[in-house]
């Protein structure tokens, strides 16, 4: 490849970091929260490494050489490690390499759901058996974690049957998966869940281990990725501008939002309207409008914002491998842009589109209830005969 071509994967690589807000003289440790995201990010993080003269350096072009598959990557690693070892940091020398350690008996299996509008999902991890299958799946939440796991032993034939009895009755369509991104997800769902102090329904530990022997991966890029190439969705604002539609989607369909969500927005707006003061249809629009902005801000942004990132991939990736690439490009180009946010959700259509269709649901139930309370009432409000007038 062309040093041309080199030079501009890593402005590529140094540009994205400057839109994370990562400073030119970010330490490795801190470097280390960006590596594994995308290959041109990963190879200007190798090039910051090679100015930077300690074995912490060291250790991290090793763990991306490890885990990243692009050449133009490998070649900035070694590129790195040789400035380092002619300023005298030492380089340790590299182990043999051993052929993996065979998994318990045949190659196992991964599949996994669509995640609901509640963050929730099915993971399955299946291996052969003699005369049968050992199936270990668990529903997991992003962000809380793990919330059950079970172990059963059954066959190929009735494992069959409850994938269809899963789409059939529920309407929920398990995809394959590379095994080890589904053994990821758990073991990370495992993780959360420790962390917040939730229970597990389910000896996850004393299970996978009947399934699986090697140790769980401790980071993976989105899986989507492996189909869909990040940089050209960001080159087409088409995608983002269409994302509404994605709605239109099946998978979609549980994607909204509660009232206990919604409620410091829904009292705003209904304060407004039983107000002393009779506002006017433009007046309403603009207050309603005004309270979707603070919304779609707080609801997609600070604590929750990777997690609908997350979510948003892994959709992309069912939508993917199920045949439906526009709409695939189009949930990545929603999570990419929402990545990239300072303001959460503002400026995303998709995210407009989920909260302004939520809170008018809610508002219009809200409407027809005091409509028929009205109906039974003798008393007419002021506010009510204002806007039966209107």
């Amino acid at each position: 490849m062309a040093k041309v071509d080199r030079d501009e994967f890593l402005r590529r690589g140094e540009r994205r970091l400057v839109e994370w807000g990562v400073a030119p003289q970010a330490t490795a440790a801190a470097l280390r929260a960006h590596a594994h995201r995308e290959p041109a990010v990963d190879s200007a993080i190798a090039a910051r490494l090679g100015a930077q003269s300690d074995a912490d350096s060291v250790a991290l072009l090793n763990e991306i050489e490890k885990q990243s598959s692009d050449k133009l990557v490998h070649k900035e690693v070694k590129r790195s490690l040789y400035r380092l070892q002619q300023k005298g940091i030492a380089i340790p020398e590299e182990a043999p390499v051993r052929a993996p350690e065979p998994v318990l008996g045949p190659q196992v299996e991964g599949y996994f759901s669509p995640i609901d509008g509640r963050g929730d999902q099915l993971v399955w991890l299946v291996r052969p058996l003699p005369g049968g299958i050992a199936h270990l799946l668990a529903v997991i939440n992003d962000p809380d974690g793990m919330r059950d796991v079970e172990l059963n032993q059954t066959t190929r034939k009735a494992l069959r049957a409850a994938r269809q009895a899963l789409e059939a009755k529920h309407e929920i369509r398990l995809v394959e998966a590379d095994w080890r991104y589904c053994d990821y997800l758990m073991d990370r769902a495992f993780r959360w869940a420790q962390q917040r102090g939730s229970r597990v329904e389910g000896d996850y530990p004393g299970l996978r281990a009947q399934v699986v022997r090697t140790p769980a991966p401790i980071d993976l890029p989105p899986l989507v990725f492996s189909r869909l190439d990040p940089e050209s969705i960001r080159a087409q604002p088409a995608l983002l501008a269409e994302s509404p539609t994605l709605a239109e989607e099946k998978e979609f369909r549980t994607w909204f939002f509660d009232p206990e969500s919604l409620r410091p927005y829904l009292e705003a707006l209904m304060q407004a309207k039983d107000s002393p003061l009779v506002l006017s249809q433009a007046q309403q629009q603009e207050r309603f409008r005004a309270t979707v902005e603070r919304a779609v801000e707080e609801l997609f942004g600070g604590e929750h914002q990777a997690s609908w990132v997350r979510r948003l991939l892994a959709m992309a990736y069912v939508l993917s491998v199920t045949h439906r690439d526009l709409a695939a490009r189009r949930a990545c180009a929603v999570a990419l842009a929402l990545e990239a946010s300072r303001h959460g959700g503002r400026e995303i259509p998709w995210c407009e589109h989920l909260v302004r269709g939520s809170l008018a649901a809610y508002l219009q139930m809200a409407a027809e209830r005091e409509e028929e309370q009205a109906r039974s009432s003798l008393i007419v409000t002021p506010q009510q005969a204002a806007q039966r007038r209107r």
